[in-house]
Parts: C-alpha cells; sequence; structure tokens
C-alpha cells in the first residue's frame, strides 16, 4: 500500500516554516515605521529569532537520536503556536521580540525532526522526497509576502499576518496528534553521536549550509527594504521577493527527480554557479517590472535543491545518527539565520541596503568552495576505502 498520503502533514507543516521564516522580510518595514527604531536596532528581530532557532536546532538533534521524534515534532509546533501568537497580540516592542525567539525556538524543533522522520518512513529515492516535501517549504515562503499584501490592501496591519499563521499552525499541530508517525528505534549514546564530529567532511556540510542560509536570509531579510530605497512601494517590494520563493518551490518540484540520479554533491554545484550568476545580474542591472521578477524567480530555481539535497547526504551517510546530522546542519542554517542578517542590518546603517545586499554573492561563493572541499574529502575517503579493501 502506498504510503504517499502520510506526506500531507509535512507539506503543510514545511508551509508553516516558510510562511514563519518568510514573512519577516515582509514585515520589517512596517514594523520599523510602527515602533520608531533605526534598522539596525530593527534586526534584532532577525538576532532573536534567528538564537531561538539556533538553541533549539543545536539541542533537537542530539535528542533525536536519543528520544522519541515524534515527541519532538509535536512540541515544536506547539512552541511555534505560541510564538505566532504572542507575535500577533503584544504591543511592545520587547514582547514581540521574544515571541519572534519563541517562534524561532519552536520552529528549529520542526525543522531538525522532519528530515529523519521522514527517511525513517521513505527509505528510497530520500533525496526527491526531501526536495519534494521541502518544495512547500517554498509555497510557505511565496504565499508570505502575497498574504502580507492580501492583508495590508486590505487595512489589516502586518500583526493580522501572524494571527492567520497562528491559526494554520493549531490546525497542523492537530494533524500530527494522530498516531501515524514511525517510533524512534535503535537510541545510542552522546558518546557515540559525537564521534561522527570526527569527520571533517561533517565539517563541510554545515559550513555548506552556512553560507547558504546567510546568503538567502540576507535576501529574503532586506530585499523589500532595498526596494524600498529605490523609489519603489512595499508590496510591489513585496511581491518582487515572492517570485524568489515560487523559482525555489518550481525548482525542488522539476528538480527532485534528477537529485539521486545526478548524485548529491554535483547537484548542489550546478545550483550554486546558477544562483551567483542570476543573484549578481538581479543587482548589477537596473530595476525592472519584466526582468527583476524573472532574475529572482531563476535565482530562487537554481538553489532550490540545496537545503535538502545537503540534509539528504547528510542524513543518508550517517543513518545512526540521522537526527544529529540534520541538526548539524541545520544548526549551521540557524547560526546564519542568526548572524548574517542582523550584521546586514548594521552595515545598512552605516552604508546602504545595496551593499547589504552585495553580501549574497559573496556568501554563495565562499559556499561553493565548501563544496569543492567536501567533495575532495569524499574522493579521499572512497580512495582509502578502496585501499583497506585491496590490502584485505
Amino acid at each position: 500500500m502506498s504510503k504517499n498520503y502520510l506526506l500531507v502533514p509535512f507539506f503543510f507543516t514545511l508551509i508553516i516554516i516558510g510562511l514563519g521564516l518568510s514573512g519577516i522580510g515582509s514585515v520589517v518595514p512596517e514594523m520599523t515605521k510602527q515602533f520608531g527604531v533605526t534598522s539596525a536596532v530593527m534586526g534584532r528581530v532577525f538576532l532573536f529569532h534567528g538564537l531561538g532557532y539556533f538553541i533549539s536546532i543545536m539541542i533537537a538533534g542530539f535528542l533525536g537520536d536519543i528520544m522519541q521524534k515524534s515527541f519532538l515534532l509535536r512540541l515544536g509546533l506547539l512552541i511555534s503556536a505560541l510564538g505566532f501568537a504572542g507575535i500577533a497580540s503584544f504591543q511592545g516592542f520587547s514582547p514581540v521580540i521574544l515571541s519572534f525567539m519563541a517562534m524561532g525556538i519552536g520552529l528549529g524543533f520542526v525543522d531538525c525532526m522532519v528530515n529523519p522522520i521522514l527517511t525513517e518512513i521513505f527509505t528510497k529515492n530520500p533525496g526527491t522526497i526531501l526536495n519534494v516535501v521541502h518544495a512547500f517549504y517554498g509555497l510557505g515562503s511565496l504565499s508570505a509576502p502575497r498574504l502580507y499584501v492580501f492583508l495590508s490592501q486590505r487595512q489589516y496591519n502586518w500583526q493580522n499576518f501572524y494571527t492567520v499563521v497562528t491559526v494554520i499552525t493549531g490546525v497542523v499541530f492537530i494533524l500530527f496528534l494522530f498516531p501515524f508517525l514511525p517510533k524512534s528505534q535503535g537510541k545510542i549514546g552522546f558518546r557515540n553521536i559525537l564521534k561522527i564530529f570526527r569527520y571533517r567532511a561533517f565539517w563541510f556540510m554545515g559550513a555548506i549550509t552556512m553560507f547558504y542560509s546567510g546568503g538567502v536570509t540576507i535576501l529574503n531579510g532586506w530585499l523589500v527594504s532595498y526596494f524600498k530605497e529605490k523609489g519603489l512601494s512595499v508590496p510591489v517590494g513585496a511581491v518582487y521577493l515572492s517570485f524568489f520563493w515560487l523559482g525555489l518551490m518550481v525548482g525542488r518540484f522539476v528538480l527532485s527527480s534528477m537529485v539521486d540520479r545526478i548524485g548529491h554533491l554535483r547537484m548542489i554545484q550546478l545550483n550554486t554557479i546558477g544562483g551567483i550568476l542570476f543573484v549578481a545580474l538581479t543587482l548589477s542591472l537596473p530595476i525592472s517590472a519584466n526582468l527583476t521578477p524573472t532574475l529572482l524567480f531563476l535565482t530562487g530555481f537554481m538553489l532550490s535543491t540545496i537545503i535538502p539535497t545537503t540534509l539528504a547526504y547528510a542524513v543518508v551517510n550517517y543513518p545512526e545518527t540521522a537526527s544529529t546530522a540534520s541538526g548539524w546542519v541545520l544548526t549551521n542554517n540557524g547560526i546564519a539565520t542568526l548572524f548574517f542578517p542582523w550584521l546586514g542590518g548594521i552595515l545598512a546603517s552605516f552604508t546602504s541596503f545595496r551593499a547589504t545586499l552585495l553580501m549574497v554573492p559573496i556568501l554563495l561563493i565562499i559556499m561553493l568552495s565548501f563544496q569543492w572541499l567536501l567533495a575532495g574529502e569524499i574522493k579521499k575517503v572512497q580512495k582509502s576505502q578502496a585501499k583497506t579493501t585491496l590490502s584485505g
């Protein structure tokens, strides 16, 4: 019997993550105006959200290998709902910032547990499955700016956006209360978990995720503000941003069937080169109603497979510690979410949003260098294993 129907709750889960994370970039200009703060101060939204995400991802990875992943997933959804509700209801800047941190904590648990649970349910073609499911993160991210524009045009404010997300998260939490998730087997001790950190390839995978996420979170967080700096309205800038997430979603659907055939590492290398090219063109050419959304779409399309394919590679190659492997990749995502958008806000305060966005291609080039290092390390390991086999 096909188990594909079990993917549906995970689709909605990734939509929530996309709405929660990508909605920040759309609401930041209105938040800045309401609270009367500078871009550097508003950067604390990214800092506190990223701090919560980073802490939970780091903890969840280890916990998932010593306790039930299903419990941690449900806990994450509950905390996320509480964080969204706080953002939607509090009127003071400090409580709102703390609610963003709670949102980050909840989404961190959810993000970390989704990947190993999926690979336990669907053991064949993990790269394909993770890319398809993560395409719905693109759908959520695509929907975030459009939902914000839809609400703002009807005289609703940015907090009403998070009210809608709170309701959706509550519904998904109820779905996951049904007993369809597998029970974790073969739990191992902390000493065995920590052994995987001896491998350089593990560190290279973390660096790939960090610099990818650094580039994408800066693009998502400050692109609308950059367009506003150039004279576009916030709703128009938010719609332009949505084309990046549309490309990300379409790319994961279209390229998912190729990932396991082409090879995980080769796929992310090709996608990175394309992403660098198109984001550089986006920032270099004049803003155009036709060209700019097209280039943002192509940027998202090319960068689409990097996170799910890196996760698939980590989980498949370290199956005994799948949660830790997933957590390690996403911990570096959390570090990037914590640090780079905040740094971008400070840089924009002293220079311009264009200078901030120029960090995006630079970070992607650094990521590409770590992909080459990872490929070289894997070749060394394979040669060493071949020599051992021959001598045996």
